[in-house]
């Protein structure tokens, strides 16, 4: 059964205020700590339908394992990742047994998700800044050789810190780490690229490139790009819409590279974040060029060569 408000954790350390949500396999609660300061405990869903048909030993190695990434997770320091605190395991009532579950203490960031983004769709300087931010922690996650699983817009918070609106990376998809049909199923239609729907294809870093491009197109046109499993289907035949489509104002360049990103095949996609953040132009030490035509750059180039002109005539009458 889940904590009801008032339920202490780790000798007191944690008092449980209410339910933030809840998965098919987890449960994220609102709680503070003996300062009174507000934090998020993730832990393992005890009433989950999907983990009560798995059988007990089966469980038992499904929680070693959420315990075991929740350590690793432990270990990403990131701006732009939600701080963990604390990992402890604290027992639970479920399936007629007390269990020991793995309880993972995360700050609490009080800000928006993109799902409920303002509007369908943001301006794209904005998308991009944000892409970047949450490209650089998923860059701090996989060096830990994690995988996120699930990047979509609903496990992005918007928070302004500091007079500026920063996004950061939540609600990490552990279950799916562990290898088992149940943990499997997707969820996130448009957001999950073809390798997590199956158990053939291998999966890495590109991973976490396609749901990074499939939110950035979501932020850009105000829908998810289609399925990853219908254009796989050869009998339903639909093929990817390239955000320029429905934008006209987004660059060739970043067209292209989340064209890329979210190449249906592993092997055809943008292999790493860093070449992904570098594609769209957003990398570090590159500075963005505009998506000019060449009229435009003609034109700039004649600006330039008059001024360039024109201070040679000044400096020439200073001597």
């Amino acid at each position: 059964m889940t904590w009801e408000k008032g339920k202490t954790l780790k000798g007191g350390a944690y008092t449980i205020e209410s339910v933030l949500g809840q998965g098919r396999f987890a449960i994220t609660y609102l709680a503070h700590d003996r300062m009174g300061e507000r934090v998020a405990i993730k832990t393992l869903n005890p009433d989950s339908s999907v983990l009560g048909q798995m059988s007990a030993a089966d469980r038992q190695a499904f929680g070693s394992k959420f315990y075991d990434e929740a350590l690793k997770l432990e270990k990403c320091k990131h701006p732009n990742i939600v701080p963990v605190r604390d990992v402890f395991e604290e027992s639970v009532r479920a399936w007629f047994s007390q269990v020991r579950y793995a309880c993972i203490v995360m700050d609490y960031i009080d800000g928006f998700d993109l799902e409920h983004r303002r509007s369908p769709r943001l301006p794209i300087a904005e998308v991009l800044r944000y892409g970047r931010q949450i490209g650089s922690a998923l860059i701090a996650v996989h060096a830990q050789k994690i995988l996120h699983r699930d990047v979509k817009p609903g496990n992005i918070i918007v928070r302004s810190h500091r007079g500026k609106s920063e996004a950061i990376l939540i609600d990490f998809g552990l279950a799916r780490a562990f290898e088992h049909p149940l943990t499997q199923k997707i969820t996130s239609s448009g957001f999950a690229p073809i390798e997590l729907y199956s158990n053939q294809l291998k999966r890495g870093p590109w991973t976490d490139v396609y749901g990074l491009a499939a939110t950035l197109y979501e932020l850009l046109t105000g829908k998810p790009p289609e399925d990853a499993l219908a254009r796989h289907d050869e009998d339903i035949a639909v093929d990817l819409t390239p955000p320029r489509c429905y934008v006209r104002q987004i660059s060739k360049r970043v067209n292209q590279a989340i064209v890329q990103g979210l190449a249906l095949m592993p092997d055809d996609r943008t292999p790493s974040v860093p070449q992904f953040l570098r594609q769209l132009g957003v990398g570090q030490w590159y500075v963005p060029f505009p998506d000019w035509d060449v009229n435009i750059w003609v034109q700039v180039g004649i600006m330039v060569g008059t001024l360039l002109g024109a201070t040679a005539t000044i400096i020439a009458l200073l001597k």
